[in-house]
């Protein structure tokens, strides 16, 4: 078991790095948050140039086809830059749906256009509550006429507003329980995409309303009723990813709270020397590092092909936590100026409380665990 990374993953981090300190400042970020569209187009073509987009992607979809370390390393990055983007809908959701279980037509109609950064996808799998199980599914599909209806509404489906497909788990109307995942277009007539003002941004997330829409058999994605056994698939990478998403976002507070305390001068002395900020910052240091750990395990087993499903509900569970017990800390130490709008921290909290609750809080992802255990 090896965490530590290739000289090509080292490079790969330093570039995300400079790429995004470069072109996705914070003063960008601010923008997008309240930006209609909830992201640069620029960034995004620029991210597809990198080569970002399909990273994941077999070669023969024109994507590099890299193992889910090097997904895991660029995930890290943009939490680093609290950065919002359709990336992980598009690249980790979309892209592994679809290159897992989709038909050739399918795969070939979207994977090449993902990896050029010309097609945006999300996916809407939760309840008309926001919430995640098979059983909480808010769509339901009902066949007519060779085809069919997809009626209902799901909470939290990221950048519907500019996807050009949303891939829909909806259950069946036969069996309630079966779920299968139709591919439908992000502008097709009776599909209503609603903007949910959340604490990260006002046009990311969205509720969705499908009213009657009609979609072909040509478009079910994979097996019909077993739409649920591929989400259940991708699961650990999803929240895997975000836990990568979380360690990025604290290991940035770590570091501006230390450059600030360093900086700051107090009664002729730096804040950083008095002995409780400085036992304060170890409890930050140590939530971030523990952290690193459960992450790249998590990014680790699913690399090498391995059972994931405990390692990644274990790190989604504490990394999603320390990040928001970071920003915490990062607030008391800072004080008055960590709580202003012009000082970059409470992009961080904001982000934290969002990863948090996305895919499941650390209750439910320790109740995965208890399962596992059989308790």
């Amino acid at each position: 078991m090896n965490f530590n990374f290739s000289k090509d993953q080292i490079i790969l981090r330093k570039s995300a790095r400079e790429f995004i300190k470069k072109e996705v400042p914070a003063s960008l970020v601010r923008e997008l948050i309240v930006d209609e569209k909830g992201y640069s187009s620029k960034v995004w073509k620029k991210m597809a140039e990198l080569g970002w987009l399909g990273i994941a992607i077999d070669e023969e979809f024109g994507g590099i086809g890299a193992d889910f370390m090097d997904l895991a390393i660029l995930f890290e990055e943009l939490g680093r830059g609290a950065v919002p983007s359709p990336f992980f809908s598009t690249v980790l959701m979309g892209g592994f749906l679809l290159q897992n279980h989709a038909s050739e037509e399918l795969k070939n109609r979207y994977l090449p256009k993902i990896v050029e950064g010309e097609s945006i996808i999300t996916a809407a799998i939760s309840g008309e509550k926001g919430f995640y199980g098979k059983n909480q599914v808010g769509i339901t599909a009902k066949k007519s006429n060779g085809n069919y209806l997809l009626n209902g509404s799901v909470l939290f489906v990221s950048y519907a507003n500019v996807s050009d497909m949303i891939i829909c788990a909806a259950k069946m109307d036969s069996v309630n329980t079966d779920i299968t995942l139709f591919a439908v277009d992000g502008k097709v007539k009776g599909l209503t995409a609603t903007p949910l003002k959340t604490i990260f941004g006002n046009y990311i997330d969205y509720s969705i309303t499908l009213d009657n829409v009609m979609v072909s058999p040509e478009m079910i994605i994979g097996e019909q009723c077993k739409g649920w056994d591929y989400i259940e698939k991708i699961w650990p990478l999803i929240i895997a990813a975000q836990s990568c998403e979380c360690v990025g976002g604290m290991q940035k507070v770590m570091d501006m709270t230390r450059d600030y305390l360093n900086g700051r001068i107090q009664f002729g002395k730096p804040l950083s020397a008095l002995q409780i900020v400085q036992h304060m910052c170890v409890d930050m240091f140590a939530k971030v590092e523990t952290s690193k750990l459960t992450a790249h395990s998590a990014a680790w087993s699913i690399s090498e092909g391995l059972d994931s499903e405990n390692e990644a509900a274990i790190a989604k569970s504490w990394c999603a936590e320390a990040y928001k017990d970071v920003t915490k800390i990062a607030h008391q130490v800072t004080g008055a100026i960590g709580f202003t709008e012009e000082y970059d921290l409470h992009l961080y909290t904001k982000s934290a409380k969002k990863l948090e609750l996305l895919f499941g809080d650390g209750a439910y992802q320790r109740k995965v665990v208890a399962d596992k255990l059989g308790l």
